[in-house]
């Protein structure tokens, strides 16, 4: 199948499907959609994209945690560099994403090989659309264990769970929880590690112990009512930002860590040992995720018929001096 095969059997102009293939705005739309339908059900990639098996697209996130995504692009760029791969980012809101008319067409008119999406938004159709169109792929820090997706992620149930029981077995009974916003499916797994934990161990939870750390509104008061509705003895974050901001708005209500309240958080970064007190966190395999993803990449290049390859990487808990003994009753 070449492009003059597709203009014949779409009635068009070759031009017209060149222009279509580089994605020129002057190509009637019902056109486009017609010739794009065509591709995608024969499976058409042109010849340069065919003869060029190194590049894959990464789609990345608004880039707001610098020190998770610089790790995790080490591991990317590194692991890519040794398979002679190359790479080229591309913005989960950019432009050329979102107005291309699907992610194949994106993909063939783009040059790439596949992708790597990181951490894509909870209700994100992209991880299906990558399996229904065939595209070679493998999402980052997210888990879809009951689909055909690739993944590679983190175990975020177990690494909350284990920080949960450390606070259990510490005497605590009264844990609050401040979590992010539900937006990826990260956020919605560390709360169920969470609550399974809890339930585990025989602990009932209060739906005023589980309480949301939106970073745009006001987190002294959002502490100050948890503190009030909750009068927990042990805190537990499920984010490394959320940890350090409940932890200085605990130290502006000059209520004392761990002495008055153990903190635990999620996400073990160079400043944790260096806070005051040293910070107890789970512990996350970041650069792991990036090494894993590509490797797992380059598996499926070499497969001659699709299967998916889904990785849970483990998490530790590193025990610092945020966490101590319940004293008296709890």
């Amino acid at each position: 199948m070449n492009i003059k095969k597709i203009a014949e059997n779409c009635g068009v102009s070759v031009s017209t499907v060149s222009r279509i293939l580089n994605n020129k705005p002057d190509v009637n739309t019902v056109t486009r959609d017609k010739v794009i339908q065509f591709m995608n059900e024969h499976g058409f990639r042109p010849t340069v994209v065919t003869n060029r098996q190194d590049t894959i697209g990464i789609i990345t996130p608004a880039i707001s945690f610098p020190e998770y995504m610089g790790e995790l692009m080490n591991g990317i760029m590194e692991t890519a560099y040794s398979l002679d791969m190359h790479l080229t980012l591309i913005p989960y809101a950019g432009k050329a994403l979102h107005e291309s008319k699907d992610i194949a067409h994106f993909c063939r008119s783009a040059g790439l090989q596949g992708l790597l999406v990181i951490n894509p938004p909870l209700k994100s159709g992209l991880p299906d659309s990558l399996v229904q169109f065939g595209i070679p792929h493998v999402v980052l820090a997210a888990s879809y264990p009951d689909s055909d997706i690739t993944w590679v992620d983190i175990d975020n149930v177990g690494g909350c769970r284990e920080a949960v029981r450390h606070l259990i077995r510490l005497g605590h009974k009264r844990i609050a929880l401040f979590h992010a916003p539900i937006l990826h499916p990260c956020d919605r797994d560390r709360v169920n590690g969470y609550q399974e934990a809890m339930l585990a161990e025989g602990l009932q939870v209060d739906p005023n112990w589980i309480q949301e750390l939106d970073p745009r509104e006001d987190q002294l008061q959002t502490v100050k009512h948890m503190l009030h509705k909750a009068g927990p003895t042990a805190i537990f974050c499920t984010t490394y930002r959320g940890t350090l901001a409940v932890s200085s708005q605990l130290q502006k209500l000059g209520i004392r860590v761990p002495d008055e309240i153990s903190l635990a958080g999620f996400g073990d970064y160079a400043v944790s040992p260096l806070m005051n007190p040293p910070m107890t966190t789970v512990h996350q395999p970041i650069y792991s995720i990036g090494q894993t993803a590509v490797t797992a990449f380059d598996q499926l290049l070499r497969q001659k018929t699709y299967k998916k390859i889904q990785t849970t990487l483990p998490t530790r808990l590193i025990v610092r001096d945020t966490t101590k003994e319940a004293s008296g009753l709890s």
